[in-house]
């Protein structure tokens, strides 16, 4: 049998506005929809802190493993497209971070290294950002980032020795499950 032909992605999905949990599984299954899209695996749901934002609401954040035959761009539009169809709206005349229903954000496509005015893969802050890294980590511990050349696990115990080292501010971050 021919292997099947596409990519392995993984996006990191974040909802504050809202039920998250119930947003993200729907947001999900809308992926699934999609033709050139294969679902493959979901993280647990963690719920979050705001990090580099000013907010009330906590995030519900999760790590997606998809089998795309689209294009990163492609990938890309159909991302918007769904954050759209949840009702996010993107300020491009504001600055930082804001609330939102839905965020969905191309981690890394395949091993592809891409520096565009419309995407940059892999994610820029992954390394930074625990409420990637933990999710990514109960996926796909051994994943290498193609920049670096670490795997996932390392990047987020070397993320959370910075944390206790100061280096960074603390980010709140509890795994949750998703019928709790």
């Amino acid at each position: 049998m021919k292997p099947e032909a596409g990519t392995i992605v993984f996006i990191g999905m974040g909802s504050n506005l809202g039920d998250g949990k119930s947003i993200l599984i729907e947001a999900w299954d809308s992926l699934g929809q999609v033709s050139g899209i294969r679902l493959e695996q979901l993280s647990s749901p963690y719920m979050t802190a705001p990090v580099d934002m000013q907010s009330q609401h906590w995030f519900t954040n999760a790590v997606g493993c998809l089998h795309v035959s689209l294009s990163p761009l492609e990938l890309l539009k159909t991302l918007m497209d769904i954050e759209a169809e949840f009702g996010r709206i993107r300020e491009h005349t504001s600055f930082g971070y804001h609330d939102r229903s839905l965020d969905l954000d191309l981690l890394y496509y395949g091993q592809e290294v891409m520096d565009s005015p419309e995407l940059t893969v892999p994610h820029p802050r992954i390394g930074v950002r625990l409420f990637v890294l933990a999710p990514f980590t109960e996926l796909a511990p051994d994943f290498k980032d193609p920049v670096t050349g670490k795997t996932i696990a390392a990047m987020e115990q070397r993320l959370r020795e910075s944390i206790l080292a100061g280096e960074y501010k603390k980010q709140e971050i509890v795994c949750s499950r998703w019928d709790a």
